[in-house]
């Protein structure tokens, strides 16, 4: 292939880092390309209607920005022996959770230990804002280029609920879940065996470029769960990077089975986004009734504000009052879980209800907003109303 695909981001980003790894495990020719690219300023942005990344850009100028849309394509276009998607019933219901979780349920605890510790991470992200945006700035104007950025992204931590009051909980459910993640990944190299399943990408999202790569939480890391930092580094790596399982075949637990370490890492995913999921279908849903006439097809994001979800919501984390903004984007993340698990026959069914019930994520597979969303041409609307 003559023409390789782009992939335009940032280092420092969240979701860059997710696209990334999968299109170094696909072995897909690419190149990476910052935001001050012309191209990007000058044709994606526009074409996406916003500034947004990661974007990929295909060798035939098709411009994809989500990254699950981005994995859904890479996984088509470069097909391998064993797809990210499972499909035994516990597996596959089991990946879209860990996918939902990584992207919209870590969010929170990434920004906190981002922005939270700045004598530790200050100098870090600055550069790293700095040289995303303009890498060959004097270094006398970092300071400046940065600054906007980082005012920015730092100033959403009230927005998402971190205050002086909650940082205990979230600080507390995190070094629950980095334990319990530890403890697996000394068996496993992956969440469900020998291959890296959708589900690994999503808890990437969030385990690479803030938990594992800014200095205060890296350094908890390395400390606190090495084999949490091996699966960080072995999910960024275009091989297998396992050689501590030797002889684990590259493929997904046989049989559909679990390891018996997984239960309490599910367990602490429970605690950490169940209350709160439940609480943003519950705010989207008071929402909803409140504008009936939206339209099939309306942009969620329209240009009139006044149309777009809003609101504030209150749930419980470790017994602490954590109150944040209605996310309608979690919302449509849900539905992949749920997707996936209307999809199943009713003995896999069964299946995934007993073993998820024990562990507090039973309710995620019928937890269903009034109105779906959809996505076309890289933008969220709104599906038709429910029949």
């Amino acid at each position: 292939m003559s023409t390789p695909y782009l992939l335009y981001g940032m280092p420092v980003s969240m979701f860059t880092g997710k696209a990334r790894a999968h299109l170094r495990k696909r072995g897909v020719p690419f190149q990476e390309r910052l935001v001050n690219d012309p191209r990007f300023g000058g044709t994606i942005a526009p074409a996406l209607g916003r500034f947004m990344i990661p974007v990929l850009e295909t060798p035939d100028g098709t411009i994809i920005q989500d990254t699950a849309d981005i994995l859904d394509h890479v996984e088509q276009a470069f097909p391998a022996a064993v797809s990210i998607y499972p499909t035994g019933p516990r597996q596959s219901v089991i990946a879209r959770i860990f996918e939902l979780f990584g992207d919209e349920g870590m969010i929170r605890t990434g920004m906190h230990y981002r922005w939270s510790f700045p004598a530790q991470n200050y100098a870090f992200i600055q550069a790293g804002f700095a040289a995303g945006i303009a890498p060959s700035a004097d270094p006398s104007q970092v300071p400046m280029i940065a600054e906007a950025p980082m005012a920015k992204m730092g100033g959403y931590l009230p927005v998402l609920g971190v205050t002086a009051e909650t940082i205990p909980a979230i600080e507390q459910a995190y070094e629950t879940l980095l334990a319990a993640l530890d403890q697996h990944f000394r068996r496993s190299p992956y969440l469900l065996g020998g291959v890296p399943s959708i589900g690994d990408f999503g808890l990437l999202s969030s385990f690479y470029a803030h938990l594992g790569r800014d200095p205060y939480p890296a350094d908890q890391m390395r400390r606190r769960a090495y084999f949490v930092l091996r699966w960080v580094e072995r999910m960024n790596a275009a091989d297998a990077d396992m050689p501590e399982f030797a002889d684990m075949d590259p493929a997904y637990a046989a049989d559909d089975s679990l390891a018996e370490t997984l239960g309490p890492v599910c367990a602490a995913v429970a605690g950490i986004y169940g209350a709160e999921l439940t609480a943003q279908v519950e705010a989207l849903d008071r929402w909803l009734a409140d504008h009936p006439d939206l339209a099939a097809g309306e942009l969620l994001q329209s240009e009139d504000r006044s149309r777009r979800p809003k609101g504030q919501l209150t749930f419980d984390l470790m017994g602490t009052p954590v109150t944040t903004a209605l996310r309608a984007f979690s919302v449509f993340k849900l539905q992949s879980v749920t997707d996936a698990f209307d999809r199943l026959e009713p003995a896999g069914r069964e299946s995934v209800r007993a073993y998820l019930a024990p562990l507090g994520l039973a309710h995620w597979l019928e937890l269903k907003a009034r109105r779906r969303i959809e996505r076309i041409g890289n933008r969220e609307v709104w599906a038709g109303p429910p029949s």
